[in-house]
């Protein structure tokens, strides 16, 4: 049975060329090397979206709204925030050659991201995009709050409200295929941790490894600099995250009546800000 989706109605997007790239302040970014690793690794997993729609389109492929969706929005927008990135990087650290670091993250990651690693289950899947789609909403958040470069201030505008957009879409997209196959609140919460437990433990070290590799081309990677990158990420994120806008936005998926969401907004937000970071 298909499952009753709204059809999507596109907004006025922005584009590439509506960034000035050549206005870049690079003397306000250029000796931040936490600021370069978060927009490096960033650029390549946003730009590996290609890869990541294929498989999608290929698990909802009896749904041609989902699929027109997924191919012609969302693959297109997540590239275009990858290519923005990597205009930025270009524009900021000419000397990196972004080209041949990405290249090492696409054959490492490229061999890890299969349609095995979807859910069984439509709509499962869709709320595990829900909460792919909160983990990039409040990175770009935190970046944005962070950053005092003008460009990079415009540009990570575009990319969080496209972000927010997106699970906003997956978690329609979401509540129509429950609507057919009736996954409990605790089953739903299931897929929303296990998910949770997995973001960043494939991407964000490939994709920091490669961008290290690049920077730093005469020194041999090892463990141990991921090791230190994300605690450093850990401990500046702790003061910027917007933990009750992720709260809400992982509550959203699950099956429960609204004052029950409300009810567990507030001691969720104090677990979270005990634990996450």
């Amino acid at each position: 049975m298909k499952p009753a989706t709204e059809k999507y109605t596109p907004k006025k997007n922005w584009r590439l060329e509506d960034i000035d790239f050549g206005a870049i302040d690079s003397t306000l970014v250029r000796d931040d090397e936490q600021l370069f690793f978060l927009l490096t690794s960033a650029s390549f997993v946003e730009i590996m979206a290609d890869l990541y729609a294929r498989n999608l389109v290929d698990h909802y492929q009896d749904n041609p709204d989902a699929s027109a969706w997924l191919t012609d929005h969302w693959r297109q927008e997540e590239i275009q925030h990858g290519k923005s990135l990597r205009a930025y990087i270009r524009a900021a650290w000419p000397e990196f050659d972004w080209d041949s670091a990405y290249h090492g993250f696409a054959q490492q990651y490229g061999a890890l991201c299969t349609a095995e690693e979807l859910e069984p289950s439509r709509a499962l899947e869709m709320a595990a995009r829900c909460v792919v789609e909160t983990g990039t909403s409040t990175l770009y958040r935190c970046l944005y709050d962070y950053a005092n470069e003008p460009v990079l201030k415009q540009l990570l505008t575009q990319i969080k409200a496209d972000e927010v957009r997106h699970f906003t879409h997956f978690h329609r997209l979401f509540q129509a295929y429950n609507a057919i196959e009736k996954n409990s609140a605790a089953t739903v919460a299931r897929t929303i941790w296990r998910r949770i437990r997995e973001i960043g433990d494939d991407d964000g070290y490939v994709a920091f490894k490669h961008a290290f590799i690049g920077r730093h081309p005469d020194t041999p990677f090892n463990d141990a600099d991921y090791v230190r990158f994300s605690k450093k990420i850990n401990r500046w994120a702790r003061r910027r995250y917007p933990y009750r806008m992720a709260v809400d936005m992982l509550l959203a998926p699950l099956p429960l009546a609204p004052f029950l969401k409300r009810l567990l907004r507030l001691p969720l937000t104090a677990v979270a800000r005990a634990t996450i970071f």
